[in-house]
């Protein structure tokens, strides 16, 4: 296949994979081994999606097509909720709770299924991460604030999840 084509098949696949895919799975979608001709694929693909609503977005090893800002605000009650997996959502309250907190600490506390998990909880706009020292400093964003139906500052969310009993058993001092 040529690039035209590659390109359009890696558009494709993130379409069916919901938005997101690997950098390993978009390089055996398309059929390469190189880094280079991935590289040049997903710039191709970033430039075709300026001129529409979704934009292609890196976060580490995972892309992700996302629909742009200006676009969200108007397709907000049609926009389905994201399904998170059990673990996944024990991961973010657990954060979200103890917040900010290291990502060192979340290790101890969840066990390395963590890493997997920040991954997808980046890339989907609900944890930010910022590096500090060896680890990470984690906190939530106010995309989830607003996703999960929190009101106010960031800085409240553990208060507010306490206080409506969202936590599952989950101990600040845990």
């Amino acid at each position: 296949m040529g690039i035209e084509e590659d390109c359009r098949l890696l558009e494709a696949a993130l379409y069916a994979r919901e938005g997101f895919l690997s950098l390993k799975e978009a390089k055996k979608v398309v059929g390469t081994s190189s880094e280079a001709y991935l590289e040049k694929l997903l710039e191709k693909l970033a430039a075709k999606l300026e001129r529409s609503p979704f934009k292609l977005v890196r976060t580490g090893q995972v892309l992700s097509l996302r629909l742009r800002e200006n676009y969200l605000s108007k397709l907000e009650g049609f926009i389905p909720k994201v399904r998170l997996s059990k673990g996944v959502l024990k991961t973010l309250s657990l954060l979200a709770y103890k917040q900010p907190v290291l990502q060192s600490e979340l290790v101890k506390a969840r066990g390395k299924r963590i890493y997997e998990h920040l991954k997808l909880l980046e890339t989907l706009g609900f944890v930010e991460a910022k590096t500090y020292q060896k680890t990470k400093l984690l906190r939530t964003t106010q995309k989830f604030s607003s996703y999960f139906g929190l009101e106010g500052d960031i800085e409240t969310v553990p208060l507010q999840l306490e206080k409506e009993g969202k936590l599952g058993g989950i101990s600040r001092k845990s």
